[in-house]
């Protein structure tokens, strides 16, 4: 496809018509005026000239010219709003392109700033699994096995030093007889929960809900923990 032909600017503009009007001036004052026919009884065509037709002679001279500028002003203005329109388009991708980037920018800080967030929350969520461990270990066991260096507590017995896993294995200890007991109607599994207090279980309850109202926060492989 052949490119478009590059528009004069205004300073060109100016110059052709202003040598337009030299011409023309040129033209119609010297040629036309000297090349005249004058009457018999007149010395040259000027001085024929009435206060009349001098001014018929003047409008026939100069209204040539102010059409030629009329042309050129409206040619510069619409060279000029031609040149705006260019100028507003690149403007507006540039806002639109500069948007974009902030867009991204915004977006960037939010995902650094919900990645701070979920960082700061496991780290809380790992404090009180470590807490958890510690307040099982002392008040889950049954008091004859609360031995320093000694753990036989049927829920926390050979349960793992890590507190996710620790968790895990006590959680599963604690559900398996609430399940046989509720849903099975097994009482002999009430006898595992006999050496806790009133106290005891409110506690693990309050831990519980503690660990659990904070997974909203959480990144999602704790959520799911």
């Amino acid at each position: 496809m052949a490119r478009d032909k590059k528009p004069s600017n205004s300073t060109a503009i100016i110059v052709s018509v202003s040598f337009a009007s030299a011409v023309w001036l040129f033209a119609g004052i010297v040629l036309l005026g000297y090349l005249a026919k004058s009457p018999p009884s007149c010395v040259g065509t000027f001085s024929c000239l009435t206060l009349d037709t001098w001014g018929t002679y003047l409008s026939g001279v100069f209204a040539p010219l102010a059409f030629f500028w009329l042309v050129a002003t409206v040619w510069i203005q619409s060279r000029e709003l031609a040149q705006q329109r260019e100028e507003l388009a690149l403007t507006r991708r540039e806002f639109e392109h500069n948007r974009e980037v902030m867009k991204a920018q915004s977006d960037y800080v939010g995902a650094q700033t919900d990645t701070v967030i979920r960082d700061q929350a496991d780290h809380e969520l790992l404090m009180m699994l470590r807490l958890f461990r510690t307040w099982a270990l002392s008040n889950l066991s049954k008091p004859e096995h609360r031995v320093p260096g000694m753990d036989a507590g049927p829920f926390t017995k050979q349960t793992p030093d890590d507190p996710i896993d620790f968790i895990v294995a006590v959680s599963g200890r604690l559900a398996h007889p609430v399940f046989m007991i509720t849903f099975i109607d097994d009482k002999r599994y009430i006898e595992e929960f006999k050496h806790l207090t009133a106290e005891t279980v409110e506690e693990l309850a309050q831990h519980y809900d503690r660990i659990f109202a904070i997974r909203s926060r959480v990144s999602p492989a704790n959520a799911a923990l």
